[in-house]
C-alpha cells in the first residue's frame, strides 16, 4: 500500500547506535511511541529506503544522507506457545557497519 507524501511526517527515530530521520504515517508514529517524548526506530520495524532522509551513527560520529543498510530475515520461529518470531532485522551504518537499531516482529 503506497502512501501519499502529504500523509507522511518527518520524524526523528532513536536507536541504540544512533538515530534516523524518516517520513512516517500516523500509524507508524504511534508504533514508535512508547509513551515517552521520543520515537524509536526499532518499534516501527522495516521501513522502505525511500522513507529515510538521513541517519546519524554514534560510532562514526556523523550524519549520513540517505538510509542505513537494512539486514533482515524471516525465521517464522516459535518462541513460546502461540508466539512466533515472524521477522527480525537491524539497521546498520553504511560506512562502519555499526548497528543503529534492531527490531523484532512477532505474530499477533
Amino acid at each position: 500500500m503506497s502512501q501519499n507524501n502529504e500523509d507522511l511526517e518527518e520524524k526523528k527515530l532513536l536507536g541504540s547506535g544512533g538515530y534516523a530521520i524518516a517520513k512516517l504515517t500516523e500509524d507508524e508514529e504511534m508504533k514508535a511511541n512508547l509513551g515517552v517524548p521520543h520515537l524509536f526506530l526499532g518499534n516501527v520495524g522495516r521501513l522502505a529506503e525511500d522513507r529515510f532522509l538521513r541517519y546519524y551513527c554514534n560510532k562514526c560520529g556523523k550524519e549520513h544522507d540517505g538510509w542505513p543498510l537494512l539486514i533482515y530475515e524471516v525465521p517464522n520461529e516459535e518462541i513460546a506457545e502461540n508466539v512466533i518470531l515472524v521477522e527480525k532485522g537491524e539497521y546498520r551504518c553504511r560506512d562502519c557497519n555499526n548497528t543503529i537499531a534492531q527490531y523484532r516482529k512477532f505474530s499477533q
